[in-house]
């Protein structure tokens, strides 16, 4: 068994460093060792979820809950596998029974909190990061999760930095940070979602796909593009409403304002058509070479 405990430090080792394929070459080596034992299992999840496989996660965590079904790494994992599917519900259900076995692990409640802000239930989300600061006031993904909310809530005029400074410090809380930033996106908070992305810029300036997250929030957000809400509020479907609008609309109100103002809203609307098509992409290479 000492061989398989050797192989498990070696595997978390690997995760800490991000060397997924080593890690999965190992971890085959000790469930070959013993394919029931339950942390060999769990570290196998563990790897899918670096790898971003979390339907395979989610199958590691539930067969090493058959064997274990009391085994907290198994039920914490079970609870990142889930959420990373966006099984939302069942995520909660594992994670209250977390608290409920021990209500002032602060881990716990942050993975809590972490949940409630990928389903944007903010207030609540507030409440748990305030408990888990006072099971835990130097716990680094509470204290994270403290500075988003006042980010997403612009009621900190030091959140911000403070954010961009525990993102610099800490990997996790860039991951942490990421997520907030898509949810914000997700839901039209262009401004709330590019305070984020900017201080997760500053922290990692060399990475591109953050310099285009960006772009794309700054180009959201901008006031240029205030006309064509209803087409990045509903994407596609916006536009047929508003094609549907405009051609039935425009048909309704001829015989009660003239043929010219008529004609004069078939230019506004084609207009607001052609914009639609060119303004988000010379707004973009403006951005780009006027620089972030």
């Amino acid at each position: 068994m000492s061989e398989l405990r050797d192989l498990h430090r070696q595997i978390a080792g690997l995760l800490e460093i991000g060397r997924v394929d080593q890690a999965r070459r190992l971890g085959g080596r000790a469930l070959g060792l013993d394919p029931n034992d339950a942390d060999t299992l769990c570290l196998l999840g563990a790897i899918e979820i670096e790898a971003d496989n979390f339907s395979e996660a989610t199958r590691r965590a539930r067969e090493a809950l058959a064997r274990a079904p009391d085994h907290a790494g198994a039920r914490s994992l079970l609870f990142e596998a889930l959420r990373g599917e966006k099984s939302h519900a069942e995520a909660e259900a594992v994670i209250l029974g977390l608290i409920r076995d021990n209500p002032r692990d602060a881990d716990h409640l942050a993975d809590y909190a972490a949940l409630l802000l990928d389903v944007y239930q903010l207030d609540k989300a507030r409440a748990i990061v305030a408990e888990a600061l006072r099971c835990s006031p130097d716990h680094p993904k509470a204290q994270v999760l403290d500075a988003l909310l006042h980010v997403i809530a612009g009621d900190d005029a030091s959140a911000s930095a403070r954010l961009g400074r525990m993102v610099a410090a800490d990997p996790d809380a860039g991951h942490v940070a990421m997520t907030a930033m898509v949810v914000l996106s997700e839901r039209h908070q262009y401004k709330e979602a590019l305070e984020i992305a900017r201080e997760l810029l500053r922290a990692n300036p060399s990475e591109p796909e953050l310099v285009d997250a960006v772009i794309e929030l700054r180009v959201a957000s901008h006031w240029s593009m205030v006309p064509l809400w209803p087409f990045q509020r509903g994407g596609w479907v916006g536009s047929a409403v508003m094609w549907v609008a405009a051609v039935f609309g425009i048909s309704a109100l001829r015989p009660v304002v003239g043929d010219v103002v008529a004609m004069t809203l078939v230019v506004l609307y084609l207009a607001l058509v052609v914009y639609s098509w060119t303004g988000p992409p010379l707004l973009r290479r403006w951005l780009r070479w006027r620089g972030l």
